[in-house]
């Protein structure tokens, strides 16, 4: 029950979040079928991990959201910030692939 309910969590704040941002980059039309499905894969990936992976990726996607103006003197390119989720949320999945 614990692992469902931290799953939806996932799927409801960071993996819609990581799906919308990353097709408007990768310049793919928005539809909400594959939407869908790489908020599904976020949060398939992202579910057994530590509390400690998943507060950084929810910390950049408050970071990717918040509008340019409230950062203030901040120089942020969110193509970076994009990138950086990417990474947090595959490296773990590659890194495990790689030791097998």
């Amino acid at each position: 029950m614990k692992i469902a309910v931290y799953s939806l969590a996932i799927f409801l704040s960071i993996g819609i979040t990581l799906a919308k941002e990353t097709l408007a980059r990768f310049g793919l039309e928005s539809s909400y079928l594959l939407m869908a499905l790489v908020a599904l894969a976020a949060t398939a990936l992202l579910s057994q991990r530590s509390v400690y992976l998943t507060g950084a990726v929810v910390a950049l996607c408050v970071v990717i959201n918040v509008p340019s103006e409230m950062l203030g003197s901040f120089e942020v390119d969110k193509d970076i910030l994009v990138a950086a989720l990417i990474a947090i949320v595959i490296l773990p999945v590659v890194h495990n692939i790689i030791l097998r």
